[in-house]
């Protein structure tokens, strides 16, 4: 059945193969302005891709794991109720060809932050929203209207039960990221029901359900209950891999130990593809940072870090409920990250998606994880 959005791509699609004709037939003189030529190349892909995920999503009601890992349900074992998921909210085409790329670094930037400790009232979170005045798209993105972003980003946060501290994030990090000047979204991955919180994997299950949104290629991943004390931090991957939170309040702004790579990171996508992503197998608190940072180094990236002025970060003191403990397997774990990594994490992942929730300031991937999933890698349940 040709639909409406099918038709509208297509017609999209000839108006792009015209220009691009034009374009060729015109190099010569457009030599001069290769660069915006190849800004606008790319947001023509850009807009693209994603009314093809769109697309894709609309004829998709059940939804699964990045590269189907997960097993086919046994058609005699009990109805999973059908799932259906909410679309994401198209972008319009966000860089015209006209003009200049963005900074490396961002414009009125203003250094150190005042942090406040404080849970913004709703009237305070509208304040940012499109749909009360404010810059904020449903869904929680922004793109520069002015430049061309140099830098596609999502931030992705695991998430449960830490609605005040979310609140608190929102409203400190969406003025630093638009000072920034990123095409950026901000994505809180949410594990459902009382399995024991897998953090890590959480983080993969947002790097995978980003990409059905738009193409990405930056990912920084972040704990919900850190803000940065400074805007010149700059959140658009400049390089990768990247350890941000290297002066954390909590620590007396010191690192703990050289090998840390908790709180805040950020990967380039070819860069986190080629470490395999996170690992799936800890579940409960601790052992995950270091399981990356070990990764990181297998593979032979130099880890990079801002300076410890500029790398400085406040943990949100605002009281939570941790519902698990500690990891009781994570130094066995350890052990072996190495030899594990290239079977455990993006192309191992198992999670259910329960649904893609765009609010105001956020779009929510709800999912389902379970360590049950991983009782043969584990070896227990």
């Amino acid at each position: 059945m040709i639909t409406k959005a099918k038709l509208v791509y297509v017609c999209e699609v000839l108006v792009i193969l015209g220009l691009t004709l034009f374009i060729a037939s015109n190099i010569t003189s457009l030599r001069p302005h290769r660069e915006r030529v190849k800004q606008y190349i790319s947001s023509v892909y850009m807009y693209g891709q994603q009314h093809v995920n769109i697309i894709n999503r609309d004829q998709n009601l059940l939804v699964g794991t990045l590269n189907n890992t997960l097993p086919k349900v046994d058609e005699h074992s009990p109805a999973e109720p059908l799932v259906v998921v909410a679309t994401p909210t198209p972008l319009p085409p966000t860089i015209p060809p006209t003009l200049p790329p963005c900074s490396k670094t961002g414009e009125k930037l203003v250094g150190a932050m005042y942090i406040d400790q404080t849970v913004p009232d709703d009237t305070a979170l509208k304040a940012l929203s499109s749909e009360y005045g404010g810059t904020v798209e449903k869904g929680g993105w922004w793109t520069p209207t002015k430049c061309s972003p140099r830098r596609k980003v999502a931030i992705i946060i695991p998430y449960r039960n830490r609605e005040a501290q979310l609140k608190m994030f929102l409203h400190h990090l969406h003025p630093v990221l638009q000072r920034q000047q990123l095409f950026y979204r901000i994505i809180v991955v949410e594990q459902l029901k009382d399995t024991t919180f897998n953090r890590a994997g959480l983080f993969n299950v947002g790097y995978a359900e980003a990409l059905k949104i738009a193409p990405f290629d930056c990912f920084v991943f972040s704990d919900v209950d850190l803000l940065p004390e400074n805007d010149h931090n700059y959140y658009g991957c400049p390089t990768s891999p990247r350890h941000m939170s290297v002066a954390v309040d909590k620590f007396n702004y010191r690192l703990p130990y050289h090998a840390i790579f908790g709180g805040v990171g950020s990967f380039l996508k070819e860069d986190f593809e080629k470490i395999n992503g996170m690992s799936n197998l800890f579940w409960g608190w601790g052992g995950e940072d270091d399981d990356l940072y070990k990764r990181i180094t297998k593979k032979g990236f130099k880890l990079t870090r801002p300076s410890m002025k500029v790398g400085r970060y406040t943990m949100i003191k605002v009281k939570h409920h941790r519902s698990h403990g500690a990891n009781p397997n994570r130094m066995n774990l350890l052990r072996n990250s190495k030899g594990r990594m290239e079977t455990d994490g993006l192309n191992d992942l198992k999670y259910r998606l329960e649904e893609v929730v765009e609010e105001p300031l956020v779009t929510f991937v709800k999912v389902h994880m379970d360590p049950k999933d991983y009782c043969k890698v584990l070896g227990k349940c």
